[in-house]
């Protein structure tokens, strides 16, 4: 097996450190798309913040 050597730059590593983890999050959401159970219970929640159906956290004694 024939190897070679490349050389890149810190800030060229970095880009592609970036572009890895966008890329990883992005995946997740579509396997998170694809969940039916978690599609409901996010459609259910996202409603639920739109219609103000929430306790507010002031409300609460700390």
């Amino acid at each position: 097996m024939d190897t070679k050597t490349i050389t890149i730059s810190r800030e060229a590593f970095g880009d592609l450190i970036r572009i890895k983890e966008e890329f990883d999050a992005v995946m997740e959401s579509l396997e998170l798309m694809e969940n039916e159970e978690f599609m409901e219970s996010y459609k259910k929640a996202k409603k639920e913040i739109k219609n103000r159906e929430f306790v507010d956290w002031d409300a609460f004694d700390h």
